[in-house]
């Protein structure tokens, strides 16, 4: 599953070092998680769902990803994003299977949860790393504000997927489980598969920047964050969608 990401991300390859320590982060994440999770759990399924697990798991992906890859200049382009966050959902994931395999000592539960839980983990850390790709830019030149606003559009999403997932498996059992499970780990992917194709079109490689020179803090955005159009330098909207660009953004 890493390795597919690997391989979409073309323009630029990150390095095998911080990926293993970013996805080592997430899954050292299971412990502050397991502890968090057991002092908020409930009896009342959404929210058990929702806050005591959907919030808590990506909030810690979140950080795995923030406590390191995020501050590197390595994390130079809006795919870095998704990379870095299906690594760290991967690490986290990966933990938590093996705890699961152990605990109920079934073959069909590593069956299920390698099929939808694993891959369910790394869709909602790679959307939320998106969203950390986008929002990167503006935390180093143009507004922090905005930074946080991305960010927590971010975690949103990812929360209210993970969420959804937790409701379907907390209440339902048997077929029906199954295949809402499988819908939402699909849901999930199409939703990720998008944004891959989003974030390499945000590539500023793609756009002819030589590699050395796309780091967020001295490379300045030349292209558009919502359809990917090359930006003509002094313009206000782009040519293709009409979006427009920051008044201070140049």
């Amino acid at each position: 599953m890493l390795k597919y990401i690997l391989v979409r991300d073309k323009y630029k390859h990150e390095p095998m070092r911080l990926i293993g320590i970013t996805f080592l982060l997430g899954a050292l994440g299971i412990i502050p998680a397991t502890i968090i999770e057991f002092l908020l759990s409930s009896p009342i399924i959404l929210i058990d769902a929702f806050l005591s697990t959907a919030v808590v798991e990506e909030l810690v992906k979140y950080l795995a990803v923030r406590a390191k890859a995020y501050r590197s200049p390595n994390f130079s382009e809006v795919m870095d994003g998704i990379v870095y966050g299906v690594a760290a959902g991967l690490g986290f994931a990966t933990v938590e299977n093996i705890f699961y395999v152990f605990g109920f000592g079934t073959i069909s539960t590593a069956i299920v949860r390698a099929f939808l839980s694993v891959p369910s983990h790394a869709a909602y850390a790679g959307i939320m790393g998106f969203f950390l790709g986008i929002a990167k830019p503006y935390g180093n030149r143009v507004s922090k504000g905005r930074e946080r606003g991305l960010v927590l559009a971010g975690l949103s999403i990812a929360i209210m997927l993970h969420g959804l997932y937790d409701a379907i498996a907390f209440s339902l059992e048997g077929l029906a489980g199954l295949i809402g499970l499988l819908g939402m780990t699909l849901i999930a992917w199409v939703i990720l598969l998008s944004l891959i194709k989003k974030a390499l079109a945000l590539s500023p490689v793609r756009w002819g920047a030589p590699a050395a020179l796309t780091a967020y803090p001295t490379y300045p955005i030349r292209f558009c964050t919502e359809c990917g159009t090359r930006r003509e330098i002094g313009s206000r909207f782009c040519v293709t969608c009409g979006h427009p660009f920051p008044k201070n953004d140049t």
